[in-house]
Parts: C-alpha cells; sequence; structure tokens
C-alpha cells in the first residue's frame, strides 16, 4: 500500500512540474538566487542485464549568485535511487547526481527523478531510460 501511494504521490509531483513554466538561466542568474544547472536532463543507460545494477552520473553546477542546496529527491519507482551531495554548493561550484537502476524486469524502461532544491528553478528533473536484456 505504501508503494502505491509514493507511485502516485511521485507521479502527480512530475504532472504538476511538467507543466510549470521554466525560467531560463539567463533571468534566474540575474536574480539574487541560487540556479542549478544539469549537465543534462536525460540519461540513457543503454543495455542492463536482469538482475544487474547500473550507475550514471549527472554533473550539477549552481550558476545563481546564492548557496545551492538540494533538499529532497524523488523517483518515481523502488528501482531508482539517487544519491546526491549534502553539503550546499557555493556559486560557481559543482557536484555529481548518482543515479543507480535496478534491473529486476526485464523491457524497455522509463522514469523520471524529481530534484528540489532552494533554487530559483525550485525543482528539476531528469528522465532515464534503458532496456533490461537476459543475462
Amino acid at each position: 500500500m505504501r508503494k502505491i501511494l509514493l507511485t502516485i504521490v511521485s507521479m502527480v509531483i512530475v504532472v504538476v512540474a511538467l507543466g510549470q513554466s521554466k525560467t531560463t538561466a539567463t533571468s534566474a542568474q540575474s536574480s539574487d538566487k541560487a540556479y542549478m544547472s544539469l549537465a543534462t536532463n536525460e540519461v540513457n543507460f543503454k543495455e542492463i542485464a536482469k538482475g544487474d545494477s547500473k550507475t550514471m552520473e549527472v554533473k550539477f553546477t549552481n550558476t545563481g549568485k546564492r548557496t545551492l542546496a538540494i533538499y529532497e529527491v524523488y523517483t518515481n519507482c523502488g528501482c531508482t535511487t539517487i544519491d546526491w551531495p549534502e553539503e550546499p554548493f557555493a556559486p560557481g561550484k559543482s557536484g555529481v547526481l548518482k543515479i543507480t537502476y535496478n534491473a529486476t524486469e526485464e523491457g524497455p524502461f522509463k522514469k523520471t527523478i524529481a530534484i528540489y532544491s532552494n533554487a530559483s528553478n525550485k525543482q528539476e528533473t531528469i528522465k532515464i531510460e534503458g532496456i533490461v536484456i537476459e543475462k
């Protein structure tokens, strides 16, 4: 029951987030706040053998004028985990988000990760995809 509720909440968050207009980096950087700039917001895991896990990294940089702090990260399934730095990032500093997919079922997958911070772009999303193959 808890997994179902978590999945529903995650989907609502993603739908709401995707429906909001994004602030451009230029206008956000001209404000007096932090701004989270992701190196990419799409990650292709390509092929993963069933039963294995694979970790990919996404670099981010605080391109704003204030300290950046990530305070929460949501995934839309239990098969995806993400490790993020808990320390704040001064303007101009970079960090890495480590995304791990645990391949339990064969076939293609598409998942969404929502990252929440104190930045002017309060929420960023990363879409991951790939295919799980038999060993």
